[in-house]
């Protein structure tokens, strides 16, 4: 199994004090028929590399889909 991280898009409304980035992550099994997407938002870094931020939205996602799977 590996990922992919899909449609990484920054936002930023100061009116409503809320900011972040979002994406997509795609979670694609070895044979190709079968992936989970999981959409993930966390929080802007004006400081962080594009790595690290990948990183981060992998973790959320991976953390994401934990809560999912307990709750079955």
């Amino acid at each position: 199994m590996y990922h992919q991280i899909e449609d990484i898009a920054a936002f930023n409304y100061p009116e409503d004090n809320d900011s972040g980035i979002v994406a997509t992550v795609r979670f694609i099994f070895d044979d190709h028929n079968r992936n989970i997407s999981v959409n993930v938002c966390i929080e802007r870094d004006m400081e962080a590399s594009l790595a690290v931020i990948e990183q981060r939205l992998l973790e959320k996602a991976k953390s994401q889909l934990n809560e999912l799977v307990s709750e079955i």
